[in-house]
This record gives structure tokens, C-alpha cells and sequence, in this order.
């Protein structure tokens, strides 16, 4: 089914954790490649972080994907989370029974492509061998990135459903040459982008903190009409029906991207171009020229018409006035600030802690 996702058992059981135990105040490691010098290490970032990357890639995917599937062999470190099994419940998070067998070869050639240095290619191979002496692994933690994100990208690829990986693994991922095109990543990543143009622009070009940082949009809209914790997953699902149109848009993109249709994906190309346009030259004329290329007539009556621009018009009505309001959310700082009061961490050194992690996120990080 187009338009679907796969999404790791470990990204819910992050979710899990944060509605029942609150923010975490540990520490965990994300994996840095340096491949000029063949080799990798790590840096450490607060797991409160990667428990709200989580989040919220699970909530823009409620509102945005047909499906979230995920894999029936590991629900149990995430089942006992009400608010996730209620969705389970409605059908939209639906667990599968992969057949491990189908995966193994694919499995074999993703390690490869994933390992790649030599320096995390050799603790692969220890894991590999110390696996069929002992059943255990030499270095969990590396096993749990490579040789189980591979896994996961096996299920993906076998089963023709894209991949979203939990936010660690897909640092680990970053480096690596496997992608697939993916219409609902290329779009949010697309408002991401001129999101943040129209704070240069607010802010007339300066490199400011502020000029740099915008909360994905729904996650601003989410938090902003919830009162709790779990009003996040409540809000979610009413906003499911508002996005209907622009679910089912995505549907056709993805459609079209898994076919090869040229023609199609042109067309859904170009209506982002088109709101791209739209968007820059009512913010900056100066630099963008004026929207005012090309006109329709709209007749308000017998006696009177008057000129408008065709891609003005067009950019109120349907998926691309939506897409424009996406764009149009504010930043999103007060957004974080509500989302830790309802966490109980509005005040605290854990709070300030995630905060800064979080704006320094989307300054520096291409995973919106």
C-alpha cells in the first residue's frame, strides 16, 4: 500500500517509556563516521532528546501515513502504553509476522552497505562470529544500529514499505549509500525548508538562533491544542481527519515515485515548486520578483472584474493552501515550552537540558 510505514519497535517503546516514566534523564551515543579517515566514534546526547525526535516522528507519520506497521516479534517493549495500543486498536498501527527467512541475503548485503568503515565493518564481524559461538553479541549497542537496523531495512525492502528508523539509527544510516525516495519525507522536508526561509526573512537575513529553528508544524499545532500527555495522540488522530486531502495527495506522490511515472511526479513536483514561488516572492518580492506573471479574471459580477494572479489562486484552495499553512506556523519555541510543562519539566535543569538539545536538533540536523 503506498503511503505506508515501517516503523521500529524501539521508536514506540521510546514513546512508551516517555508517557509512563516521564522525560529520561540519562544519556545515550549517537554514531559519528568520519570515512576521510575511515573510521567512527561517539557523541553523547540526552535520551530526553531522542525520546521527542521519536515522538514526534510518530505523530506527523499518525496524521500523514495510510498505515504504521511494525514488526509482531518485538510489540511487548512498547505494549503496555495505552495511548499506543488504543491506535493499534483502530487499525492504524497494524503488527506483522515477517518471515525471517525471506530476509537473511538481504539482510547480509544491507550489513555490508552499512558498514562503512572498516573500524565498524570489524566489530560487525565480531558480533557475526561471537552470535554463532555463544548466542550474544560483543558490542550490543553497535548490534542493535547495524545488524538490526539492517534487519529492519531488509523487512522494508522485502516487503516494498519505506523505513522510518528509530532517530539513533538513522544517524547511523547517514553515511550509508541505502535511500528510497519517499513522498511524505520529501514533502515535510520541503515545508522544513521554507519554513525556515520565511524566518530569514522575519528576521532579514540574520544568522540568528531563532532565524534557524523550526518545530516540524504539525508537532506546533499537536501541542498546542493538548492540555495533557495523552491529548497528543487525541489531538493526532482528529487532526488525521482534517489532512485527509493532503494524505490522500501523498498517496498518488508515492504512487507515482513507486512506478516511475514521470508524468505524475512532474506534476506533484511541480505544485511544491509552485507554492515555493508563491511562497518567496510574498515574503521577499525584492529578491523573488513579483507573483503577479501570469492572471485569470475573477468576476465578481456583470459589471465588475478584476485581475488575479493564477498561482495566487491557486495557492488558497485545497492541498496547497494547506501545505502554505504548514509552512506559515510560527517557529515553534513556545510549542517546546508547553510540551515540557506537560512533561513536569517546565522548570527544571532536565527541562533546560532537553530544550537546548532540541533547538540545537533542528539547527544542525536534517532528519525534519
Amino acid at each position: 500500500m503506498p503511503n505506508q510505514i515501517l516503523l521500529d519497535n524501539w521508536t514506540l517503546q521510546e514513546i512508551s517509556h516517555l508517557g509512563q516514566s516521564g522525560l529520561s534523564s540519562e544519556q545515550t551515543d549517537k554514531l559519528v563516521v568520519d570515512q576521510k579517515h575511515d573510521s567512527h566514534s561517539f557523541e553523547k546526547i540526552s535520551s530526553g532528546l531522542i525520546q521527542l525526535q521519536a515522538l514526534f516522528s510518530f505523530l506527523q507519520n499518525l496524521i500523514l501515513r495510510e498505515t504504521i506497521i511494525t514488526d509482531s516479534k518485538f510489540i511487548n517493549v512498547w505494549d503496555e502504553s495505552s495511548s499506543l495500543k488504543r491506535i493499534q486498536s483502530d487499525g492504524l498501527i497494524k503488527v506483522h509476522d515477517f518471515q525471517e527467512e525471506k530476509l537473511k541475503e538481504v539482510r547480509k548485503a544491507i550489513v555490508y552497505q552499512l558498514c562503512v568503515t572498516s573500524s565498524i565493518r570489524e566489530i560487525q564481524l565480531q558480533n557475526e562470529q561471537e552470535w554463532v559461538k555463544n548466542k550474544r553479541n560483543v558490542d550490543q549497542f553497535m548490534s542493535q544500529l547495524i545488524w538490526g537496523g539492517a534487519g529492519m531495512l531488509a523487512r522494508g525492502h522485502v516487503y516494498e514499505t519505506f523505513y522510518l528508523p528509530h532517530p539513533l539509527r538513522g544517524h547511523a544510516f547517514k553515511q550509508s549509500p541505502i535511500a528510497k525516495r519517499d513522498a511524505y519525507t520529501e514533502t515535510l522536508s520541503f515545508i522544513s525548508t521554507n519554513q525556515t526561509k520565511l524566518l530569514y526573512f522575519d528576521n532579514e537575513g540574520l544568522e540568528s538562533i531563532q532565524a534557524k529553528f523550526s518545530l516540524p508544524p504539525l508537532i506546533s499545532i499537536i501541542i498546542e491544542e493538548s492540555n495533557s500527555f495523552e491529548d497528543l495522540f487525541t489531538v493526532a488522530l482528529q487532526l488525521r481527519k482534517e489532512y485527509e486531502d493532503l494524505r490522500s495527495w501523498l498517496k498518488k506522490f508515492q504512487e507515482a515515485i513507486d512506478h516511475d511515472d514521470t508524468k505524475e511526479i512532474s506534476k506533484h513536483t511541480k505544485t511544491l515548486k509552485s507554492i515555493q514561488k508563491y511562497i518567496e516572492a510574498k515574503y521577499s518580492p525584492d529578491k523573488f520578483g513579483s507573483l503577479d506573471l501570469s492572471f485569470d479574471i475573477l468576476s465578481l459580477s456583470p459589471s465588475l472584474s478584476i485581475p488575479l494572479s493564477v498561482n495566487k489562486i491557486r495557492n488558497k484552495i485545497g492541498v496547497r493552501s494547506t501545505i502554505n499553512d504548514l509552512i506559515l506556523t510560527s517557529a515553534g519555541y513556545s510549542s517546546i515550552k508547553k510540551l515540557l510543562k506537560l512533561l513536569g519539566e517546565e522548570n527544571s535543569t532536565l527541562g533546560k537540558t532537553v530544550y537546548d538539545d532540541l533547538v540545537r536538533s533542528f539547527q544542525n540536523d536534517d532528519n525534519r
